[in-house]
């Protein structure tokens, strides 16, 4: 069987920093010179709320450093990013995904902030988000945060349709559970859709939480050749391309459309959403006309979910690396990091916090959901996408999956040109 990463495994790592975790964990004096750096970022409201009241606490204690939050759509996030590094105008500081850490370590894009950083910062962080940001000893950027998936409904539609909700991560709905409700929902017309995954704009990763409830992989287990062509990866294309041949889904929630699903769910268009823990302050604010809740995701032979979450990191065109590095101390530390994750409804990727846990001051039960859910990642799947070439693959593995689920295109022929991808990409 594929390894877990339990709670503890993912969420905790060895020693934490010790009294200098308030200035970001290293005992360095606040800047004195007058300095601008520029920060962009994509995020809900909560989340750019959250980057503000850092960044103002930040400037507070260090006159005359101003940082300019720059929010983009996610949906044009890497490309307005790249761009601007190709004409060496990039940002100061950016948020980035675990999975596209590698991409930027590898064509210098981002600095190798180890010389800014003590000898032990890593321990203070969980063993997987440190190793997604490190590529050859080096760090490129520093985790700020991890989040993960399971499942929103609509208390009130799935009531209408006489439907039980699972007790326990051991009761979670079935594959075949979830979508025999799923079609219960549509017939009787509870919704235009019954329901609406949250991969849009190509965030291909969170499919492979089916393929490994499956029993699949997408590469061996030692990440040495592609996998996916086998049976379990072939089933499992069949299976999520039937949600849109079924009209189980909004034919526009495919991997590369920029639909919000979350949106959809809150004006009652579909009664249960796959989506991830910072949607709740969204929710929580827009859906006031009915009961909801959130329970687990669908499991099939195993339960599975993904590791998600962002890190920030320093690009080569900053003014001045060593000052965007002492703000990401800051921005990453203890008491910073348990603000922003409490205020953006995200987990804390620091040992200290995790063991004490935060206490979440919106929807707690449904916070301790996803808690729960943290406790089902492979270890597998974590080394799958925090390789360094998985920004390269990525694009094409998007590509070739929403050709399944919007063209029809076979299961057979999908597999097939992803194996193909992945061989010369991944493992090359």
């Amino acid at each position: 069987m594929t390894r877990l990463i339990d709670r503890r495994s993912i969420l905790k790592s060895s020693l934490a920093l010790g009294a200098g975790l308030a200035t970001g964990g290293l005992a360095r004096p606040a800047l004195a010179q007058s300095r601008e750096m520029t920060f962009a970022v994509w995020g809900s409201d909560a989340e750019v709320a959250a980057y503000n009241a850092v960044i103002a606490k930040y400037q507070a204690a260090n006159p005359g450093t101003t940082i300019r939050l720059d929010v983009m759509p996610f949906a044009q996030f890497y490309q307005q990013v790249d761009t601007r590094l190709a004409g060496r105008q990039a940002p100061d500081l950016f948020r980035v995904t675990y999975q596209q850490v590698g991409r930027y370590a590898s064509g210098k894009a981002a600095v190798d902030l180890s010389p800014y950083l003590e000898a032990n910062t890593g321990e203070s962080f969980t063993p997987a988000v440190w190793s997604a940001v490190s590529v050859n000893g080096a760090h490129f950027a520093l985790p700020h945060h991890t989040d993960t998936f399971a499942l929103y409904y609509n208390a009130d539609m799935l009531d209408q349709a006489g439907i039980a909700l699972p007790t326990s991560l051991d009761d979670a709905w079935t594959w075949e559970r979830f979508i025999e409700n799923a079609k219960a929902l549509k017939e009787k017309q509870l919704g235009s859709y019954p329901f609406a995954m949250s991969w849009q704009n190509g965030a291909v990763h969170r499919w492979l939480v089916y393929l490994y409830q499956h029993g699949g992989k997408l590469l061996s287990d030692d990440l040495s050749a592609s996998a996916i062509q086998e049976p379990a990866g072939i089933e499992t294309i069949r299976w999520t391309q039937s949600w849109f041949q079924d009209g189980l889904v909004p034919p526009s929630t495919s991997l590369k459309s920029s639909e919000r699903i979350q949106n959809l769910f809150v004006n009652g268009t579909i009664p249960m959403m796959l989506n991830g823990n910072w949607q709740i302050p969204f929710v929580q604010a827009q859906a006031s006309r009915f009961k909801w809740g959130v329970t687990y995701l669908p499991r099939d032979k195993a339960m599975a979910d993904d590791l998600g979450g962002t890190c920030v990191a320093v690009s080569r065109d900053a003014k001045d690396p060593a000052a965007a590095a002492a703000f990401l101390r800051f921005l990453t530390d203890e008491a910073n990091m348990r603000d922003f994750v409490n205020e953006a409804q995200f987990l804390p990727v620091r040992r200290q916090l995790v063991d004490a846990g935060i206490d979440y001051k919106l929807r707690p039960d449904e916070m301790r959901v996803f808690v729960e859910m943290t406790k089902t990642i492979p270890e597998h799947l974590v080394r799958t996408v925090t390789l360094p070439t998985w920004g390269r693959f990525n694009p094409r593995f998007a590509d070739q999956l929403d050709l399944a689920f919007t063209s029809g295109q076979s299961p057979e022929q999908t597999a097939e040109t992803i194996a193909a991808d992945a061989g010369r990409i991944l493992v090359a």
